[in-house]
């Protein structure tokens, strides 16, 4: 990995922060900040050596044009000129015109395809929107770039505070594009320090919401220990948080919930799924590994989302609701469970799971209509 620093005149200042893109295969993550110099400072951490002339001329093209006085911070991982041009001309765009919302079309706005960020903004109540910890922080795992990798400005984790339906809230999301939404030392740490001040918040009267976004293949492998140290934090801090509030969990998709994060949607209050979420504590491509593909074909995708995909993980009564990719109707999910009385959640109902496993044939090759007609069955 190669950092490199390079320096561009400036004359009009930028007063507010913006971010755009994500590191991941062929992209990356631009960011600007008010200046902390009289020169427009960028700092460049890429995954690609030897290219700080190309990086200069695109750079020089994008920029000298608008003479913005300001300080930038790119990490790319192996972004094409054209893919660098496009995130900071959006950059650009955004500080001349404003952090637009995304706008509805005739079907609705995707929340499958919104950012983690963006999720969360759009689920708090306009203009009560604070990011904490923000990409601003430049908050980066200390153990991505010995190994290599190139490191995201809130390592994956957003939290964002406000309200929703007027309600305090807080809202926490995994960035999926990131690292597969791998959570390790820096990103648990936020999110279990975020749900441990709503606990706080909680058990002194003052009333706040939790929603958990979680976009996550589990423990970031670069990061084991420290990540599973923070996960079991985070496993913690819900069970206690269930005491004052529902903690709502919501999958949408596309990477899924997977690994030691499975089990944090699993002791949500409450779990709102999509036709893209897919939920399970393992992933396809591991359960393949260990079995065989006999047993388990990652790569037949009608196979895996009838096995663990939204729509059959809510039959089988391990979701609460099922959504269409549809922010609005995802709002309103989470707003009316918000203010639903406190109930029994599922990993407590440890009699009724065990007598549905001693049901079961170990003999059968599992399909989707044997989970469905075994779990469904009675109350859960």
């Amino acid at each position: 990995m190669q950092p490199i620093k390079l320096f561009f005149e400036g004359n009009e200042t930028i007063s507010d922060s913006v971010r755009v893109g994500n590191v991941g295969s062929g992209d990356l993550e631009v960011i600007f900040l008010p200046a902390s110099s009289n020169k427009t400072q960028v700092v460049i951490n890429t995954s690609v050596n030897n290219r700080q002339q190309l990086w200069s001329d695109i750079l020089d093209k994008c920029l000298g044009k608008e003479r913005l006085l300001m300080d930038v911070l790119i990490n790319d991982f192996a972004a094409t000129p054209g893919v660098v041009s496009l995130r900071v001309e959006q950059a650009l765009e955004q500080i001349k015109q404003g952090k637009n919302p995304p706008v509805s079309g005739k079907f609705g706005i995707s929340f499958v395809e919104l950012s983690s960020r963006e999720r969360a903004h759009y689920l708090l109540d306009d203009g009560s929107q604070r990011e904490v910890l923000g990409p601003e922080k430049n908050l980066t795992s200390p153990w991505l770039i010995p190994q290599g990798i190139v490191p995201q400005s809130d390592d994956g984790c957003i939290v964002m505070k406000g309200t929703m339906n007027s309600l305090n809230t807080v809202v926490i999301g995994i960035e999926g594009a990131f690292q597969g939404g791998a959570i390790g030392e820096v990103s648990g740490a936020k999110m279990a320090a975020a749900l441990d001040l709503a606990l706080q918040d909680n058990q002194q009267g003052k009333t706040t919401q939790v929603v958990l976004l979680l976009e996550t293949g589990g423990v970031r492998l670069q990061e084991a220990n420290l990540g599973l140290a923070a996960i079991a934090d985070i496993h913690s801090s819900i069970v206690a948080l269930r005491e004052h509030i529902n903690v709502i969990g919501v999958i949408a998709g596309s990477v899924g919930c997977f690994g030691g994060m499975s089990m944090a949607a699993a002791l949500c209050s409450t779990l709102i799924v999509t036709q893209e979420a897919r939920l399970g504590l393992n992933g396809p491509a591991v359960i393949e590994q260990e079995a065989g593909i006999e047993e388990y074909d990652s790569r037949n995708r009608p196979f895996i989302w009838s096995i663990t995909g939204g729509a059959q993980r809510h039959a089988s009564g391990f979701a609460d609701y099922f959504s269409q990719d549809n922010a609005d109707e995802i709002k309103q999910a989470v707003i009316q469970r918000q203010n639903s009385d406190l109930k029994t959640v599922r990993c407590e109902q440890i009699e009724h799971y065990l007598s549905i496993f001693n049901k079961i044939n170990k003999q059968d090759q599992s399909t989707p209509e044997l989970v469905r007609k075994y779990f469904s069955e009675g109350a859960a």
